[in-house]
Parts: C-alpha cells; sequence; structure tokens
C-alpha cells in the first residue's frame, strides 16, 4: 500500500470512529464532533493532507481527563496518522 492510500485507510477509520461517537446518545461531543467530522471529510476529499502546511484541528477538549475510552482511541488514531503524514510526506 502506498502512503497516500495508507493515509486514506487512517482517515477513513477516523470518521467511521467519529461517526460511531456521534451517533451514540450516552457520549456528549457537546457538537464539536459533528464540526471536526465535516473538516476531516472535506480535508480527506480534497486531499488537503498533501499540502503543506496541513494539520488536524481537533476539538479542544478531546484529549482533556475524563474523554470516553472511544474518544482516547479517536485522539490516538489522530496522532497516529500525524505521525504518519510527518514521516512519509514530510520527511520528518
Amino acid at each position: 500500500m502506498n502512503p497516500e492510500e495508507h493515509i486514506e485507510q487512517m482517515l477513513h477509520t477516523i470518521i467511521e470512529n467519529t461517526q460511531s461517537i456521534i451517533n451514540d446518545n450516552q457520549k456528549q461531543s457537546f457538537g464539536s464532533l459533528e464540526y471536526f467530522l465535516g473538516h476531516i471529510r472535506e480535508y480527506r476529499d480534497e486531499k488537503q493532507y498533501l499540502t503543506e502546511d496541513w494539520q488536524f484541528r481537533t476539538p479542544r477538549w478531546l484529549g482533556e481527563y475524563g474523554n470516553t475510552p472511544e474518544e482516547e482511541e479517536l485522539l490516538a488514531d489522530i496522532y497516529r496518522l500525524q505521525a504518519y503524514i510527518a514521516v512519509k510526506l514530510k520527511g520528518g
């Protein structure tokens, strides 16, 4: 799998996991995950992750104390993708 295909797969996982959290009425995303989901789909569709200055803009509260295990896993997926892009596409 080439780097772009791998990135697409990772983005797909992030989108699915975000949608799963949004759909769970027991979770409280305060609307910010819906906002994030719209942006991540746009980033994917326009391949913005291939641009030099692109970065994730995650909800501010994501990663703070008190998140659910699903939210923590989503954040871990985002960090893995950021690291992968930094190494494979930006040489760092």
